[in-house]
Order: structure tokens, then sequence, then C-alpha cells
């Protein structure tokens, strides 16, 4: 097998997990240039509503999720149910942290984003350690391939360069940061 579609998401965990070393460096940059602090904050949002949930959090529940819960030998439907649970709490979390800044309360923003970036990590590790790891064992590696299949054909469906321009949003925030 070349191909899996859990190590698929994985890397998309990875490049979703990369925002966390920005938000210290974050933290009050709106006392130094607000108009920077708030780019920041937009990129950011843009890169969770479309890249961890049009992206990745579609996969999971379009693909991985139904065919985990068709699959007789899974034993954890309310994992499964949790973690779609989650999906709809960061949801709320991109509305709240979009409200914040249209107010401009930089302090409430930066609150949220720590609040959400940090239970987003958990949510990853509960994936990559609990439900990926089970995946991997429930399914043959011709079903993996299978998945992985269609996560490239959603991609691409949506659009690849859409999703890799996305994938630099962390890079450019670190630019604005160091100007």
């Amino acid at each position: 097998m070349n191909h899996n579609g859990i190590e698929y998401l994985v890397a998309e965990h990875d490049i979703i997990s990369s925002v966390e070393d920005l938000l210290p460096r974050l933290d009050g940059y709106w006392n130094i240039d607000k108009e920077v602090y708030e780019e920041a904050v937009k990129l950011l949002i843009t890169f969770f509503r479309e890249y961890g949930d049009k992206f990745h959090h579609y996969k999971e529940e379009q693909v991985l999720f139904p065919r985990l819960n068709s699959n007789y030998e899974f034993s954890q439907p309310t994992l499964v149910e949790e973690l779609e649970d989650h999906h709809e709490f960061f949801r709320e979390y991109v509305s709240s942290l979009e409200n914040s800044l249209q107010n401009k309360d930089y302090e409430k923003v930066q609150g949220t984003l720590k609040s959400y970036v940090r239970d987003l990590l958990d949510h990853i590790g509960a994936e990559n350690d609990e439900l990926f790891v089970m995946a991997e064992s429930l399914f043959s590696e011709e079903e993996l391939e299978a998945m992985y299949f269609d996560f490239v054909d959603y991609d691409r469906d949506i659009g690849e360069e859409t999703k890799q321009q996305l994938t630099l949003i962390p890079q450019k925030i670190e630019s604005l940061l160091t100007r």
C-alpha cells in the first residue's frame, strides 16, 4: 500500500497544529500594531474555517466517521459523536472570534484563540492517539487506500491550489509579525 487515508489526515493535523506557536507572539500585539493584529486574526479565522473545517473536518465527517460507524467491529460510536460535537464547537469558536474582532475586543479575541487552540490540540490528540489508531486496525490496506483517494478527489474538487494557499497562512502570519 502506497497511500493511507489516515496518514493524510494526520498530515493535515500537523499543518493545523502549526498555529500553536503563533499565539504567544500575538498576545498583546494589538498594543504594538492593531492593524497587523487584526490582519493576523483574520488570517487565522480563514485558516480555521477553510482549511480546518471545510477541507479537514469535512473528510472526517463525510468519509471517515461514516465508514467507522458502518464497520461492525467498531465499538466506539460515542467517540465519533463527541468528535462531531467538537467540530460544532470549533465552528462556534470561529464565529465568536469574528464577533469579538469586529467589536475590537482584542482581549476577548486572544482569550478565545487560546481556548480554541488548546481545545483543538486536545481534539487532534484524541483523533491521532485513539480514533486513527482504531481506524488503522479496523480497515484493510485497500480500504485505507480508497479513503486516501476519496480525500484526494475531494481536495481536487474543492481546489488543490486553494488548499495549498491555506497551508501558507501560518507563514504569512509569521511574516506579518516580523516585518
